[in-house]
C-alpha cells in the first residue's frame, strides 16, 4: 500500500519531533573557543594552549596560561571568562566571580558571561547559607536577581526572603533594640517580619517625656519660674542691707567691749568678797552696775543721726532742657544715629530726611539729639543744621 504525499510529510515531521525529544536540550558551551581577532602568532598559540589545558582538566596550568595571556591583552573578555571557568573548576569561587564580573564589564550584554556569573554566585550563596552567613548570601542573590529575567526573578526573591526570615530568627534570640533596628535598616521591605520589628522597636524604645518632644516649649517654660524667683529675692534683699548694715556693726562692737569691761570688776569683786565681808557691805558692787550700763545708750544716740543723714533723699537730677533744634538734611537715605560721637561707634537708630529733633549738646562735628523719648544719640553736623 503506497502512502500519499501528505501522509509522508506528516510522518517525517513526527519522526523529527520524536528524535528531538529523545536527544534533549543541547548543553551551552561555557568557554569562548574562538580567539580574538588580529592576534600575533605567539598570543594566538598561547590562547589555544590555555584553552586546551582547560578542556583536558589541567586547571592549574590553564590558570597560569590565562594570566600570562591577559598581561598582554587586558581588554579580552573571552580570556577573562575562560579564566573564571578555570578558577570555578578549581573551587576558587571568589576569584572566579571577580573574573566573570570583569568580563561582563567589558561585554555587558553577553549571555554566556551572565550565565557563568550567575552559576558562580548561586554556588557561593549556597555555601554561605550552609555556614549560616545569611547576610553575605543575600548580597550574592541580589546580584543574581539583577542578572536574571523577569520569569526567574520571583524565584530568586523568594530565596532572599527565606534567608531574611532566618536572620530575623537570630534577631529574636538576641531580642535587643539595636538588633531590631539593624534588621529594619537592612531589610525594611520584608513582608513577614518588618512590621513586627517596628512594633517591637516601639515597645523597647524608652518613652520620652512630653517636654522632650517639644524643646521649644521647654525652653520657653523654664525661664519664667527663674525670673519669678529672682525678682522677689532682689526686691526683698536690696532694702535690708541698706537699713541694717550701717547700724548693727558699731552696736555689736561697743556692746562686746562693755561686756568685757563689766566682767573684770565682777571677778575682782568675787575675789575680794571673802576678804572684805566683815568691813565692806555688798552695796558698792550693786551701785556700780547701773553706772556701767550707761555707755550702752551712747551708740544709740549717734545712730539715728546717721540714719537720718542716710535716709535723706538725694535731690533729683534735672535733665538738661533742649534749647536748640536741628533738621536732618540728607539727600534720600535716613541719617544714622550713633551711641557716641564717633564714626566707628555702633548705630542705635536712623532718622528720616527733613525731621526736626531737639539738640542737647554740641561736640566738634556732632549734635546730641533725642531720637526717641528718653533715648539720646549723636548725629553728624555734616548732614544736619540748626533751625529756629
Amino acid at each position: 500500500m503506497f502512502l500519499t504525499p501528505l501522509l509522508r510529510v506528516l510522518l517525517v515531521i513526527f519522526l523529527l519531533g520524536a528524535g528531538g525529544c529523545a536527544t534533549g536540550p543541547v548543553p551551552v558551551n561555557p568557554y569562548f573557543e574562538m580567539p580574538p581577532e588580529r592576534l600575533p602568532k605567539a598570543e594566538l598559540a598561547l590562547y589555544n594552549r590555555a584553552l586546551e589545558q582547560l578542556k583536558n582538566n589541567q586547571v592549574e596550568n590553564s590558570i597560569d596560561l590565562w594570566n600570562r595571556f591577559l598581561q598582554n591583552n587586558p581588554r579580552s573578555f573571552r580570556a577573562y571568562n575562560n579564566l573564571g571557568m578555570a578558577l570555578y573548576s578549581n573551587d576558587q569561587l571568589v576569584p572566579a566571580i571577580k573574573a566573570f564580573e570583569t568580563a561582563l564589564a567589558l561585554e555587558p550584554f553577553d549571555g554566556k558571561i551572565k550565565g557563568n556569573l550567575k552559576r558562580a554566585l548561586k554556588f557561593q550563596a549556597t555555601i554561605l547559607r550552609e555556614n549560616r552567613d545569611y547576610g553575605v548570601a543575600i548580597e550574592h542573590l541580589e546580584k543574581v536577581k539583577k542578572l536574571t529575567d523577569l520569569a526567574e526573578k520571583e524565584k530568586v526573591a523568594l530565596e532572599i526572603e527565606t534567608l531574611q526570615d532566618l536572620i530575623y530568627e537570630q534577631v529574636k534570640q538576641v531580642n535587643t533594640l539595636e538588633a531590631y533596628e539593624e534588621f529594619l535598616g537592612k531589610y525594611p521591605d520584608n513582608p513577614k517580619n518588618s512590621d513586627e520589628a517596628r512594633r517591637l522597636i516601639a515597645q523597647l524604645r524608652p518613652q520620652e517625656s512630653p517636654l522632650a518632644e517639644f524643646p521649644e516649649m521647654q525652653s520657653e517654660m523654664l525661664p519664667e519660674p527663674a525670673q519669678r524667683t529672682t525678682e522677689p529675692m532682689q526686691e526683698a534683699f536690696v532694702p535690708e542691707p541698706m537699713q541694717s548694715v550701717p547700724t548693727l556693726p558699731p552696736v555689736r562692737k561697743e556692746s562686746i567691749e562693755i561686756v568685757a569691761e563689766t566682767k573684770q570688776p565682777d571677778e575682782e569683786a568675787e575675789i575680794q568678797e571673802p576678804v572684805m565681808r566683815e568691813e565692806v557691805p555688798p552695796e558698792p558692787p550693786v551701785m556700780e552696775k547701773p553706772k556701767m550700763t550707761e555707755p550702752l545708750a551712747e551708740p544709740v544716740v549717734v545712730d539715728p543721726d546717721m540714719e537720718m543723714k542716710r535716709e535723706k533723699p538725694a535731690p533729683p537730677v534735672q535733665e538738661p532742657v533742649p534749647t536748640k533744634r536741628a533738621r536732618i538734611t540728607t539727600k534720600n537715605a535716613p541719617l544714622r544715629v550713633r551711641a557716641k560721637p564717633d564714626i566707628l561707634s555702633p548705630i542705635v537708630a536712623q532718622i528720616p530726611k527733613n525731621r526736626i529733633v531737639p539738640v542737647y549738646q554740641e561736640v566738634k562735628g556732632w549734635f546730641q539729639i533725642e531720637y526717641q523719648e528718653g533715648k539720646k544719640g549723636w548725629i553728624s553736623k555734616k548732614y544736619s543744621r540748626l533751625v529756629n
